[in-house]
């Protein structure tokens, strides 16, 4: 399917944590920049100067990667997300206001499991139990999916041309977890034969594929968005990569993370629907949420468990117990 006008028009912010930064051959005084924006005809990078510049196609080999920063990098690469992300007309665009400070998130978190991510009640909700699996529980169903899913268990499928085979393991994988709705599942039980081939191609590309991920992730919503006449629910497309790379990627849950974006990057783009721009936002808010508690003395074994910390703390429930003395 070829690529939609909408997403090669879309303003959300495409850069990542793991963006490459570039420097142009003919205009070092612009200093590093980031790509943060494409098009069919152009391409917009965030320059340190605070200036966006755009390049138009034919050119791109004038902006060079950038290699030898060493522990500015991240620093460097940072400052240029924050001015990317920031509002150019803040009267048009809206800045979310935090239901709280990540304190009392904290706070709340440490009151329903004292112990935090090893308190023996979290682990029995979230993570694992020496009975059966439940839909609840992370840490089979990641290793379940890291495994039924490798790169090899991808490569043999679709050397064999087990499509449909391979759907159906997929499908069960999904069907074993609450972090996404079992009606997707069951969606893709119901495709065609021809539906449930491209289907899985785009998974293998989207997990294995060459390539930068936000190229590979604005491929399989495209793929989701032939397949069910609809741009997807962010839990739909950012599951299976949650799962395989539960230490890299998460699990998008907008009710909940939008709250979350709210408290770490209020002023960035965060769409309703799930975009290849707006998963970098939610990723680096996910980061952003580790890092805090690991400084907090908190620290998460994965993404999965940020997930859940956020959707114990800010799920519409929890709201209420939020500054209560």
């Amino acid at each position: 399917m070829a690529q939609s006008a909408l997403d090669v028009a879309s303003p959300e912010i495409e850069a990542g944590p793991d963006s490459p930064l570039y420097r142009h051959s003919k205009r070092p005084q612009w200093g590093i920049g980031i790509l943060i924006r494409e098009s069919e005809k152009a391409r917009t990078y965030q320059f340190e100067g605070g200036r966006r510049r755009k390049i138009r196609k034919g050119y791109y080999k004038l902006l060079k990667e950038v290699e030898d920063l060493g522990q500015r990098e991240e620093l460097i690469r940072e400052n240029l997300l924050n001015m990317a992300e920031a509002p150019r007309d803040t009267s048009k665009r809206k800045v979310l206001e935090p239901a709280a400070p990540f304190e009392e998130q904290v706070e709340l978190f440490l009151e329903l499991y004292p112990e935090g991510f090893q308190d023996p009640e979290w682990i029995e909700d979230h993570r694992e139990t020496d009975g059966r699996a439940l839909k609840r529980h992370r840490t089979p169903i990641s290793k379940e999916a890291q495994e039924a899913l490798s790169a090899e268990r991808c490569e043999e499928a679709v050397a064999a041309g087990n499509y449909e085979e391979f759907g159906e393991t997929i499908a069960d994988i999904l069907s074993r977890t609450d972090l996404v709705p079992i009606s997707f599942a069951k969606a893709l039980r119901g495709l065609s034969a021809s539906e449930t081939r491209k289907h899985v191609e785009a998974v293998v590309r989207l997990l294995h594929g060459e390539g930068r991920h936000q190229d590979r992730f604005r491929n399989y919503v495209l793929t989701l968005k032939e397949l069910f006449e609809g741009r997807p629910r962010w839990r739909t497309a950012t599951v299976l990569p949650a799962l395989v790379y539960p230490n890299e990627h998460t699990v998008v849950r907008r009710s909940a993370f939008i709250r979350q974006a709210a408290v770490i990057a209020p002023a960035a783009r965060y769409s309703r629907r799930a975009r290849a721009g707006s998963y970098g936002n939610f990723l680096r808010v996910a980061q952003r949420v580790r890092e805090r508690l690991t400084k907090a003395g908190h620290e998460p074994r994965d993404l999965l468990d940020v997930y859940d910390f956020v959707w114990a703390t800010l799920r519409t429930s929890a709201l209420e117990h939020l500054g209560d003395d």
